[in-house]
């Protein structure tokens, strides 16, 4: 469970896009605590818990509830933007489908992180993918013009940030 804190905390603050210091000052737990407490080093006493919950606007149960590991089959009613290999192919050579198959995997979990209530798939690299290169045409597509509205971009951008915090 002190791991799933500690990213879920993690989290909290990257969505709100909080240094430390400005965690510090919206919950009331100094800093350095915070920064065991989102490392796994420390565990919260009760009241730092509740200190916590109240700063980000969360129920404590949310920060201690564990995760779960699938989402939703679709994030949303039209569900997240995909892209297709005749788009990629325009900008980069030999596209493989399976890479494009992939980027969308990835486009849908940003955009499943970045909506209410909404948990990522577990999914895992295939062997044969180069992820550099997927993340190459991950950054294409949010800079080329005309793939995707730019609400959808802001949408799957705030995915990513939650997705690195979930990372760390």
């Amino acid at each position: 469970m002190q791991d799933t804190l500690a990213r879920k905390l993690r989290v909290l603050r990257a969505e709100r896009g909080l240094t430390l210091r400005e965690a510090e000052q919206l919950t009331g737990v100094d800093k350095d605590t915070l920064s065991k407490i989102e490392r796994g080093l420390r565990h919260p006493f009760d009241v730092t818990l509740s200190k916590l919950a109240k700063g980000y606007g969360i129920p404590v149960e949310d920060l201690l509830e564990e995760p779960a590991l699938a989402g939703k089959d679709e994030a949303s009613e039209t569900g997240p933007p995909r892209v297709g290999k005749e788009r990629l192919e325009e900008h980069f050579e030999d596209v493989r489908q399976d890479e494009v198959d992939y980027l969308n995997l990835m486009i849908a979990d940003f955009w499943r992180l970045a909506l209410p209530d909404e948990k990522p798939k577990a999914h895992f690299v295939p062997d044969d993918i180069d992820g550099d290169r997927v993340w190459q045409f991950l950054e294409h597509t949010f800079s080329a013009r005309n793939v995707f509205e730019p609400e959808e971009i802001e949408r799957i951008k705030r995915g990513a940030v939650r997705k690195a915090a979930l990372a760390r």
